[in-house]
């Protein structure tokens, strides 16, 4: 008796819910449509600027939890026009994490001279060792 009466409260819940999911008959449509354009996908940096990590070196970078800095040189190309940004990220090897950022910027450097540059950052105390991640790029 008990058996039935599970089964009998089983198919009633599964009744239930195939009657809440049926329609009139006439079937649905939406009232309105949208279309979206075709992408490409292609992702667009909002300012590409120009890569010139090899023309960059980094010379030390702590990656200790707490005050954390990075040094290095960059000698800008010939035909440099534009700002030099360069950056560093520390980062949780473990996850990805960027834990700390900064960038240092040169406007208008004079191509061939090589510019010493210094950033500076904390890292928070929690976390592991971060690896240091170095970007160097002109921006128009």
């Amino acid at each position: 008796m008990k058996k039935s009466v599970t089964c009998v409260a089983g198919v009633l819940v599964a009744a239930a819910a195939l009657a809440g999911c049926s329609g009139n008959g006439a079937g649905s449509s939406p009232s309105s449509t949208t279309t979206q354009a075709a992408t490409t996908g292609e992702a667009k940096a909002a300012n590409p600027g120009t890569g010139i990590i090899e023309a960059t070196k980094m010379t030390s970078c702590d990656t200790a939890a707490g005050k954390v800095a990075a040094k290095g040189t960059v000698t800008p190309p010939e035909g440099t026009k534009g700002t030099v940004k360069i950056s560093v990220s520390w980062v949780d090897p473990q996850s990805s994490s960027v834990l700390a950022r900064g960038e240092q910027t040169f406007k208008d450097p004079q191509a061939g001279k090589a510019l010493e540059w210094a950033i500076t950052a904390e890292v928070p105390q929690k976390g592991t060792e971060a690896k240091c991640v170095l970007g160097a790029a002109v921006l128009q």
